[in-house]
C-alpha cells in the first residue's frame, strides 16, 4: 500500500534520528491500540440487524413523535422533557452506546444496487451517509434521560458537528456485506466524539476497512436553538481510558488547529520561505519581471485545478428536522473531489481515495436553497492528490455566498501526477493548508509516526514540489538574500 511512500520518506526527506520511528516499526505500534471497545457480550453476526431497520425503529421511536400533535403543544412538551444539567443524568458506559447494524451489499441484490459504482467498488459517499446517520444512532442510544418514557420522543436533537479522519485501510468491495460498528468515546456536556468502524466479510472473516470520528452535538429538541445536555461518561478499563483521552486530545488538537489556522494566523517563517521559492522557482527570469510567470515541467497552474456544480435543495433531501441532510452534502463534496481529482490527473486509472478530514458543518442549509459545491486540486506529491471542497449556499437578497461546508480528501493514483502550482497568495493560503492536511493524512494511515505531523510542517526538505528539487540547490539558492539585495541595488 504505502511502498511509494515509504521511499519517499527514507530518500527524499531528511530526518533527524531522534524524531522518526521507522515506518514498519510505527504501523505495529499503531495498530496495537484498539480504535473501538470489544463488548462483554459478544453479538452472533446471523442475529444483526440490517442497518436501515435499527435507523428506522431510531427515527420512529426518537424523532418522528417529536414533530406529532399541534406545534405550540408539542413544544411545550418536549420543553419539559429537557433535563436541567448533566448532573441530573445518570452516568452511562461506552458499551451503553455500542451498536452493530449490517448493510447486505453482498447478501441483497436490491441492496447493493444502491452502493455499486460504475468505476468497481462501492460508493464511498453513500457510504460515508450511513456513516453519519450511524454516528447519530449511537447517541440516541446513549442517552438516557429519566424525564422520558422508553417509547416516548426525545428531547434531544442529535446533529453532526464534524467528521474527521476518516481513513480508508482497504479497498471496499461491492458484492460483500458490510459491518458498521460504534460507540461514544468522549463525552462533554452537550456533545459527544463517536468511533465508526466499518468492516467487511471476507473468507468468512470480518475486516476493518475503514474507521472516522464524528463530533455530534445534542440540541433542545423543542426549539432546535440551544444546547441540552447529555449523560457524563463513566470510564472503566484500560482500553476504555485510552479511547477516552484520545477524545480529548482530539478535541484539543481542533481547538489548535482552528487557533493555528492561516485564516487567522501567518504562515510560519518556514512555510513563507517555501511559497516565496516557489514563486521564485516559476518567474520568467530572462524577462526580468515579477509578472512573467512560466510553468514548469509536468505542472498546472491551482487556477486551472477547479470543478463546480451546483444543487437546488428539494424536500426529499431534508433530515428528521426540516434541514438538508448533512450526510448527502458530505456525499456530493466526495464525487465532486473524486471527479475533480481525475480530471485533472488525466490518468487512465481511477484516483482511490485513503483519507477525509476536516469535514466541518458550519451553517445548516434550508429546503429551497442553492448549494454551490466547489472542488480545487490544492497540493500533491508524487502520486498523491490533496483536494480540497466547500459547499455555500446563495443568499438570494445580497447575492453572495455563504460558506455551509468544508472538507479535505486525499487520493492516491498509480503513477506520478502534475505538479499543481499557486499563482496568487490566496492559492498559497490553499496549498499550504492542503499541504497541512496532507502531513496530517499520512501521519493518521500510520506512515507518519504520532505528532510527526506538526515537526514535518516546520521542516523545508519535506514534501518540497519536486520541480524546485530539480532546479534549485537549497544551498546554493541564487536567489538569496545577497542577491536580492544586489537587484534592488
Amino acid at each position: 500500500m504505502f511502498s511509494k511512500v515509504a521511499m519517499v520518506l527514507s530518500t527524499s526527506i531528511k530526518y533527524k534520528p531522534w524524531m522518526m520511528i521507522k515506518i514498519g516499526q510505527y504501523n505495529s505500534w499503531n495498530n496495537s491500540f484498539r480504535n473501538l471497545i470489544t463488548p462483554s457480550v459478544a453479538s452472533n453476526t446471523s442475529s444483526l440487524r440490517p442497518f436501515t431497520e435499527v435507523l428506522e425503529e431510531t427515527q420512529k421511536k426518537h424523532i418522528s413523535k417529536q414533530n406529532n400533535g399541534v406545534e405550540g403543544q408539542c413544544r411545550k412538551f418536549l420543553s419539559a422533557l429537557l433535563p436541567p444539567s448533566q448532573e441530573s443524568l445518570p452516568p452511562r458506559t461506552m458499551e451503553d452506546s455500542f451498536i452493530q447494524a449490517i448493510i447486505p451489499i453482498g447478501s441483497c441484490p436490491d441492496v447493493r444496487l444502491q452502493y455499486i459504482s460504475h468505476i468497481g467498488g462501492a460508493r464511498l459517499g453513500r457510504l460515508v451517509q450511513d456513516m453519519d446517520n450511524f454516528a447519530a444512532v449511537v447517541v440516541y442510544k446513549y442517552i438516557d434521560n429519566p424525564l422520558q418514557g422508553p417509547e416516548g420522543p426525545s428531547a434531544h436533537a442529535v446533529v453532526t458537528a464534524r467528521m474527521d479522519h476518516l481513513h480508508i485501510r482497504e479497498d471496499i468491495k461491492n458484492d460483500a456485506d458490510i459491518k458498521l460498528v460504534g460507540h461514544v468515546t468522549w463525552v462533554g456536556s452537550s456533545s459527544a466524539e463517536v468511533g465508526v468502524g466499518m468492516e467487511q466479510m471476507e473468507d468468512g472473516v470480518w475486516k476493518k476497512v475503514c474507521e472516522a470520528k464524528f463530533v455530534m452535538v445534542a440540541r433542545d429538541a423543542a426549539t432546535g436553538t440551544k444546547s441540552a445536555p447529555i449523560n457524563p461518561l463513566v470510564v472503566k478499563s484500560d482500553d476504555e481510558k485510552i479511547l477516552f483521552e484520545l477524545g480529548k486530545n482530539n478535541i484539543a488538537s481542533r481547538a489548535k488547529a482552528d487557533q493555528d489556522s492561516l485564516f487567522k494566523e501567518p504562515p510560519s517563517t518556514i512555510e513563507s520561505n517555501l511559497i516565496h521559492d516557489m514563486f521564485l522557482s516559476t518567474v520568467d527570469h530572462k524577462v526580468r519581471s515579477f509578472a512573467a510567470r512560466v510553468k514548469p515541467e509536468n505542472s498546472t497552474w491551482m487556477t486551472d485545478s477547479k470543478l463546480k456544480s451546483v444543487m437546488m435543495c428539494e424536500p426529499e433531501h431534508k433530515n428528521d428536522y426540516n434541514k438538508i441532510f448533512g450526510g448527502l452534502i458530505m456525499e456530493k463534496c466526495i464525487d465532486l473531489a473524486f471527479t475533480n481529482t481525475w480530471v485533472f490527473t488525466g490518468a487512465a486509472q481511477v484516483p482511490v481515495c485513503t483519507h477525509i478530514d476536516d469535514v466541518i458543518f458550519l451553517k445548516a442549509v434550508e429546503i429551497g436553497d442553492l448549494l454551490y459545491f466547489h472542488s480545487q486540486v490544492v497540493f500533491t506529491h508524487e502520486n498523491l492528490v490533496q483536494a480540497r471542497v466547500s459547499a455555500e449556499v446563495l443568499d438570494r437578497q445580497t447575492k453572495r455566498l455563504k460558506l455551509t461546508n468544508v472538507l479535505q480528501v486525499t487520493f492516491k493514483l498509480p503513477s506520478e501526477v502534475p505538479h499543481v502550482i499557486p499563482q496568487s497568495y490566496h492559492e498559497a493560503m490553499a496549498y499550504l493548508t492542503g499541504r497541512r492536511h496532507f502531513l496530517v493524512s499520512l501521519e493518521n494511515e500510520g506512515l507518519l509516526a504520532k505528532g510527526m505531523a506538526e515537526k514535518e510542517m516546520i521542516e523545508v526538505s519535506k514534501y518540497t514540489p519536486l520541480w524546485m528539487l530539480k532546479e534549485l540547490d537549497t544551498e546554493e539558492h541564487v536567489f538569496n538574500k545577497h542577491n536580492v539585495q544586489d537587484m534592488l541595488g
